[in-house]
């Protein structure tokens, strides 16, 4: 067995079962030992997307997303998607080729310093030197990538090390650590005591959904989830409040009138705390998270535990007193009260009319598109102002139900991590929903997904532009400049790769549906048509000019 057959068996005793990355000259000899392994290798159009997959197949399955690239150019491809797993809480192992090296020589071929490059965006990186140290690397690589807060991990090998033979290595598992059950009884004496609890719910809750959903309904407590979490709880669920991110107002009232508001999961980093515009008040916050390091780290607490949230859950239900929803404060009443408060949007003004739908709103579709997707679904969202629109109207009702580049907000990833996320889990349908100006970027994906035979819909708003910074340019300038797009066939583009092509409109749901639930790659078009936000500035600059001019006196000369 050489270095290369090391890896691979160890990633299959480890429970990997997929691996993305491009072939090169330096890791030959790993491909090789791919072909022959039970892993399934995924050859993507570039690193990049190779690293997107990665995230896309974690976030959709919690377990640890393998990638591999050779050194120079296949790694800085690759930097962008470690920074999203980093950023995300994402579970990576990033197998990197080494830069060769050489005695007596300067300026050498991709002379990298890799190490120091990619520290800051990974958890930990792990050099291997010896042939020896490959197995263990990686498996501390596999651990760790999971262990406290999920993040990236790479395990640097020199090129020569994957050909060199060595004794096979033993095939038992990595042993688990002791782990000693949480104490959950502060917490759980805090919730018998609340009348008007309050989960904020993240990320880190996803595992431990089913459990989670019980704790609601024996406690009766309102729930409010991270953009991450959505579906953790249904969000059909009559204990679940959406809030679109303009309503943080309405966020801060409802914790106002909370007693006690129980963070399960989430750090509060920028998205996840509104911005840092979310209050909450330091004597009635508890919170739980895997890592140490979140809590106390944006908002202080009056309790705090590290542990895995999924284990705090399943001790909780066995603590909850009896009767301790019949002691709710929350009335279905208010919650509907809240609910109606957390997604009412006074101004549409900024969204986009959608083409062949009655009414033309982005609601509208959104509806009808929950409508299309079986309930155990997962819509894998870009970054853009389809982004936003899908966040404001499209329910999530289930667990991992919505994937997306959150704190980093890489453009270019929602196809690439569809296709991740659709191999995480085979029988769950998938939807990639992409702006033009991401479908400029990682379209040719479709290439990767018909290749591989990998069921798969790709929903592209064609509007014409990065619609999100035109809106905001128009707004602050009355101009735009660079967000105009020339896009190209879509219908000519899927049809080239070997996928069906839609256009889709209100009247034809059902072939939507069916391809959701169908086999095989289909690319549906939704053309979308501006407001006229110019029109309106100008309109709007013209009867504030008239207003002026009866108001003020006219001058004498």
């Amino acid at each position: 067995m050489n270095g290369a057959e090391c890896a691979c068996r160890t990633l299959e005793d480890l429970g990997a079962d997929t691996v993305f990355g491009l072939p090169g000259s330096q890791n030959v000899a790993l491909f090789e030992a791919l072909r022959t392994s039970r892993l399934r290798t995924v050859v993507a159009t570039h690193e990049l997307a190779a690293s997107f997959m990665a995230n896309g197949y974690a976030r959709a399955s919690g377990r640890p997303g393998v990638l591999t690239t050779i050194p120079g150019p296949g790694f800085t491809y690759a930097l962008t998607g470690l920074a999203e797993a980093l950023l995300d809480s994402v579970p990576l192992v990033h197998i990197l080729i080494a830069p060769a090296t050489g005695p007596g020589r300067h300026f050498q071929l991709q002379a990298l310093d890799q190490k120091a490059i990619v520290a800051p965006l990974v958890k930990r990186v792990i050099d291997v030197v010896t042939a020896t140290e490959l197995e263990p690397a990686v498996r501390s690589a596999y651990a760790l990538s999971r262990e406290g807060e999920p993040g990236p991990v790479v395990v640097q090998v020199p090129a020569g090390l994957l050909e060199t033979d060595l004794e096979t290595p033993s095939r038992a598992p990595s042993p688990d650590r002791d782990v000693p059950e949480p104490d959950v009884g502060p917490i759980a004496r805090r919730l018998a005591a609340a009348r008007r609890p309050l989960f904020y719910v993240g990320q880190g809750a996803n595992d431990g959904a089913d459990d989670l959903l019980r704790v609601v309904e024996a406690t009766g407590a309102a729930v409010v989830t991270t953009t991450a979490a959505r579906g953790a709880v249904p969000e059909d669920h009559p204990r679940v409040l959406r809030f679109d991110r303009r309503r943080t107002a309405v966020l801060n009232d409802l914790v106002e009138s909370a007693d006690l508001v129980l963070a399960l999961g989430c750090k509060f980093s920028h998205n996840g705390a509104h911005g840092f515009r979310l209050h909450l008040p330091a004597d009635r916050l508890v919170h739980v998270d895997a890592s140490p390091a979140v809590l106390g780290a944006n908002y202080e607490a009056s309790l705090t535990l590290a542990a895995d949230v999924p284990r705090v859950l399943r001790a909780l239900l066995e603590s909850v007193p009896e009767g301790t929803r019949e002691a709710s404060g929350w009335s279905d009443d208010e919650i509907r009260s809240w609910k109606d408060q957390a997604m009412a949007v006074s101004v549409r003004s900024g969204e986009p009319r959608v083409r062949g739908y009655r009414p033309p709103t982005p609601e509208k579709f959104f509806a009808s598109l929950r409508r299309m997707m079986p309930r155990e679904s997962c819509l894998v969202l870009d970054s853009g102002l389809h982004q936003m629109l899908a966040r404001r109207y499209f329910r999530v009702l289930c667990s991992r139900g919505l994937l997306l580049p959150s704190d980093l907000q890489a453009m270019g990833f929602a196809l690439p991590a569809a296709i991740g996320a659709r191999l995480a889990s085979a029988r769950r349908p998938v939807v990639a929903l992409l702006g033009d100006g991401g479908f400029a970027i990682s379209g040719l994906e479709l290439l990767t997904a018909v290749r591989e035979r990998i069921p798969l819909t790709a929903i592209v708003f064609n509007d014409g532009r990065y619609g999100l910074i035109y809106n905001r340019q128009v707004n602050a300038y009355g101009k735009s400049h660079g967000t105009l797009l020339r896009n190209p066939d879509i219908r000519g583009i899927a049809e080239a790769v070997g996928a069906r092509y839609l256009r889709m409109s209100g009247r034809n749901e059902r072939r939507l549906a069916a391809a959701i639930r169908g086999g095989g790659v289909t690319v549906v078009e939704v053309v979308l048509r501006s407001r006229g936000r110019r029109r309106l500035r100008r309109a709007a600059s013209s009867v504030a000019s008239r207003i002026k001019g009866w108001l003020l006196p006219t001058p004498k000369h």
